[in-house]
């Protein structure tokens, strides 16, 4: 796996970002990063929490359902998807 080199900045900690990704063997990093892309794109300035996670699972969902991709049994996106369908 290639490593990717971020850009440095004197304002912004980027080895802080880069270190989250150092052991990726649950999914929810990814979902999270591309729920926090998403909706800094959407110019939300402060994003509750409640907002990250609700991304995280309607980003996941259609891998999870479609593909039916098994992301771990501890895998709390999938355990969330799954409790959602059985609603």
């Amino acid at each position: 796996m290639q490593l990717m080199n971020l850009p440095t900045s004197n304002n912004l900690p980027i080895n802080k970002l880069a270190s989250v990704f150092g052991s990726t063997s649950a999914t929810y990093k990814f979902y999270w990063l591309i729920a926090l892309i998403e909706l800094v794109e959407e110019e939300y300035i402060e994003i509750p929490k409640r907002k990250i996670f609700s991304r995280m699972i309607s980003n996941s969902w259609y891998t999870i359902n479609y593909f039916h991709i098994s992301f771990g049994k501890q895998d709390n996106l999938q355990i969330a998807v799954e409790r959602i369908l059985k609603a």
